[in-house]
């Protein structure tokens, strides 16, 4: 009895009470909070999923409250590491997707770059043959003229050309007479009534007016007259008042023509000794006297006329009228620039390399490596031009950028072309000035899964690419072997198959979203007072 009475007093005392308040805090710890799961406590596993307890469906309820509705068909990745986008999502990310290839991959060195117009090719400068006045003009800035085409036309104030030209009509007039005098000779010595000799020196003076007249004609070519000026000249037996400047005419190897460098003789004028024999109609010493007149006059107009050039032919040839420097009414002097003429047809990239990168443009230029060059069309877009050549490295480091120059061979190609009237404007894709990205290949990996950068997210040390899966996209943690500011080499290794679609823009709006869905959930509990 007195055993029972304490039992009973040492249950109403003040330290079983705080021990029984103590197993009614764990117990309920284990019962109504989260505590014991998150902790890994003992019994919890076992607590949650006891079926008589009442709080045990509840718990079930709230964990799935989140996955209500979901597909799990995806499996094997977790629900953290999947977003799903509504069409409306998609649109507004302007995602694309793309399915993943093996394919080989080019490693590249990028080097900044700049159009420049080839020195001694792109450019024409066009300069008055002789001194005189604009009378018009006949083409506009920004037209597309061809070979031949008239650009000015110049009223002749050169007294030089004026001088020449008097000296031809005058020649010309005088060897008129001397054929005339020496046909007169010629019937007349052949009956003996007077000497040879007197014969002869009429043929002398007669060469030696030929020779005076291919001289003058070589002067006016140079002076800017054509050979069909020049014959109208010898025709009409009137000086040319105006000249006309044309475009350019090109020979194959992109030298200038000029009318002076094929001389041409107008009909009328012999200069063979056949001729002479003919007009003399005499042998024995009388031929003799005319060959040597013969070979004086060939010696004669071998120091005037030049030799006929090598290259004949011509090439077709359009021009951009890029700069006029002059105005209707101007005075002009000879060798005074008139016009800039441009052919952009062919053009150079200057690109500016580290001297690091010395090795590198070398060995791609023996190897005549296919370069790329990237130019940027705006915010996301880019022109590519492939199948570049590098024409020649620079001989000497700037001094002040320390940079390497080597220069890149650019074909160039029209645009745009309106028709104005009867003139032509255009416009050139590449234009001098433009910057772009040159990409010289250093080496290859042949087996990799080729993206775009945009494909790749990045956090920390950790790389993802999102695998499309109907109206998901999740998200696979990738080994990127390579890359560089366009496209990223991934492995092959069992992380992204390929024929899987991915992503291959917004990557990184994607990762976002999922960094933001998983760091945003409301805890059920807060507010809440245990």
């Amino acid at each position: 009895m007195n055993q029972s009475l304490k039992r009973v007093n040492l249950l109403r005392s003040p330290r079983a009470t705080l021990v029984a308040i103590g197993l009614a805090v764990v117990v309920g710890l284990y019962l109504w909070t989260d505590i014991p799961a998150d902790n890994g406590w003992p019994l919890a596993g076992a607590i949650e999923t006891h079926d008589d307890h009442d709080h045990g469906d509840e718990g079930h309820d709230d964990q799935h409250d989140d996955h209500a509705g979901h597909d799990h068909d995806h499996a094997g990745h977790s629900e953290a590491d999947s977003i799903e986008l509504s069409a409306q999502a998609r649109a507004n990310l302007r995602l694309t997707t793309r399915v993943a290839t093996v394919q080989p991959f080019k490693e590249y060195v990028e080097i900044p770059g700049v159009v420049m117009p080839w020195p001694g090719r792109t450019h024409v400068e066009i300069t008055s043959p002789l001194t005189g006045v604009i009378s018009s003009i006949r083409i506009s800035r920004g037209e597309m003229v061809a070979s031949g085409t008239p650009l000015f036309t110049l009223r002749l104030t050169h007294q030089d050309l004026v001088n020449t030209q008097e000296a031809f009509l005058t020649s010309l007039g005088q060897l008129d007479v001397e054929r005339r005098e020496i046909q007169r000779l010629t019937s007349i010595a052949s009956s003996g009534a007077i000497a040879a000799s007197k014969r002869i020196e009429r043929e002398y003076e007669r060469d030696r007016l030929l020779a005076s007249l291919q001289a003058a004609r070589q002067s006016m070519l140079l002076h800017g007259l054509t050979v069909e000026q020049i014959n109208q000249i010898e025709q009409s037996r009137e000086l040319v008042r105006e000249v006309t400047v044309f475009a350019p005419i090109l020979h194959s190897d992109r030298s200038l023509h000029h009318d002076s460098s094929e001389p041409s003789l107008p009909p009328g004028m012999p200069f063979d000794a056949s001729n002479r024999h003919q007009d003399s109609g005499h042998a024995g010493v009388h031929g003799a006297s005319q060959m040597q007149a013969a070979s004086w006059a060939t010696t004669r107009f071998a120091n005037v006329v030049q030799p006929a050039p090598p290259h004949p032919e011509h090439i077709d040839a359009e021009f951009l009228i890029t700069d006029l420097m002059v105005s209707r009414g101007q005075s002009v002097q000879a060798g005074q620039s008139l016009a800039q003429l441009s052919d952009y047809s062919q053009l150079l990239i200057e690109g500016s390399a580290f001297q690091r990168d010395s090795e590198t443009l070398r060995e791609a230029a023996n190897r005549k490596a296919d370069l790329q060059a990237v130019m940027d069309l705006g915010a996301v877009d880019q022109s590519i031009i492939d199948g570049l050549r590098i024409v020649y490295l620079g001989n000497e480091v700037d001094r002040v950028s320390r940079a390497l120059p080597f220069y890149v061979s650019l074909s160039n190609e029209v645009e745009r072309s309106v028709l104005v009237g009867d003139e032509r404007f255009v416009s050139w894709r590449y234009k001098p000035g433009q910057r772009l990205t040159v990409r010289v290949p250093t080496k290859t990996l042949e087996e990799a899964i080729v993206v775009p950068k945009e494909a790749v997210a990045e956090e920390g040390p950790e790389r993802f690419v999102f695998v499309q899966n109907n109206d998901h996209f999740d998200r696979v943690s990738v080994h990127v072997l390579a890359g560089d500011s366009m496209n990223v080499a991934i492995a092959n290794d069992g992380q992204l198959w390929p024929g899987q679609t991915v992503a291959v823009s917004g990557a990184h709006q994607l990762q976002m979203a999922i960094k933001n869905k998983s760091g945003g959930e409301i805890d059920p509990h807060a507010g809440h007072n245990h």
